[in-house]
């Protein structure tokens, strides 16, 4: 059990090999570009992920054709109200959207998501095959991507997965490619990103990469995000940074060092009373699915609001018991 501040580990994954840090390093292509200009990024070669997205879009016979107006692609969006109609759309329109025409179809998928509340097989499967399609439409513009799309793109697709559209054991490979070229073409843009862009990013990349994500996008991230950055994340956007960090933690075994982690404990003990029942409990079974034992002056706060949620009639009883078993394992009295 770590506490912070103090002394976390980090080592490597059985799935991954050591870096000299002692942290897994993901399987996939790591190269660092020096540049983030839509023309520099044409110079490039293209990375292993966007060279299978391409050569699929090839094989598809998807072909670059003029954009489609966005307001012709909005008016369709607005009378898709389903699943199977939201994939029929993708597969119309592959190939002819530009950037603010895929974050828009994107979102209205989001939409549609938190409105599904328990997606059947069918709809799922509507999700994936329109997600390839996205994919498809993704393969040419990645190159150019300004920093706000692909923020919002990795935003969305993480969205998706959270709202248990897409299924964690059977995400399409496309899709998987998808999200690896977008890492990739992400990584000198981390520092263009807001605070809660940062946290969804996150969220995104951890989700949807089964393989893992690369130690030099890691480092950076976490480089981008300390201090100030993550004082300015709302509490659903802290959320997402500890759910991602679990599943980092749990995929490859890596945590941030121990210095940021006692930044991030200090920002949401700063907001815990902003926090919700859902939301509190969530937070402390992350903590202790990492191992991560706050100091006694942030587990009181936390059990201030705790109390407060509580009298308020506003967790259930499986939130309340979800709470103790955690600080169970975190062992923490809690009488």
């Amino acid at each position: 059990m770590s506490q912070v501040p103090g002394g976390n580990n980090n080592s490597s994954g059985s799935g991954s090999g050591p870096s000299s840090s002692g942290r897994a390093v993901s399987p996939m292509p790591t190269s660092r570009s020096s540049a983030s200009s839509p023309s520099a990024a044409k110079q490039r070669p293209l990375s292993q992920p966007l060279q299978i997205l391409v050569r699929a879009a090839a094989e598809a016979r998807v072909a670059s054709a003029a954009p489609a107006e966005l307001s012709e692609v909005n008016s369709r969006l607005a009378a898709t109200s389903s699943w199977p109609a939201l994939q029929v759309l993708a597969l119309q329109y592959q190939g002819r959207l530009d950037q603010q025409s895929v974050v828009a179809v994107l979102r209205r998928a989001a939409q549609l998501a938190a409105g599904t509340s328990s997606p059947s097989q069918a709809e799922q499967y509507a999700c994936a095959r329109f997600l390839e399609s996205m994919a498809m439409s993704c393969a040419n513009l990645i190159p150019a991507m300004a920093p706000g799309t692909v923020a919002a793109v990795l935003s969305t697709l993480g969205a998706l997965g959270v709202s248990g559209m897409v299924v964690m054991r059977q995400v399409p490979y496309m899709v998987v490619a998808l999200v690896q070229a977008l890492i990739l073409a992400s990584l000198p843009q981390l520092h263009h990103y807001s605070p809660p862009q940062l946290a969804y990013v996150l969220r995104g990349c951890a989700l949807l990469s089964p393989s893992g994500l690369p130690e030099v996008w890691l480092d950076e991230w976490q480089s981008v995000t300390a201090g100030a950055v993550l004082r300015q994340m709302p509490p659903d956007a802290l959320d997402a940074v500890v759910a991602s960090l679990q599943t980092l933690y749990q995929r490859q075994n890596w945590l941030p060092e121990d210095g940021w982690l006692g930044e991030l404990l200090q920002a949401v003990e700063a907001q815990l009373g902003d926090y919700g029942g859902s939301e509190l409990r969530h937070l402390v079974v992350a903590l202790a699915g990492l191992e991560v034992r706050p100091h006694n002056g942030w587990l009181g706060s936390f059990r201030a609001a705790f109390d407060q949620r509580v009298a308020a009639a506003e967790m259930a009883p499986h939130e309340i018991a979800g709470v103790l078993y955690a600080f169970t394992k975190l062992e923490v009295a809690f009488a």
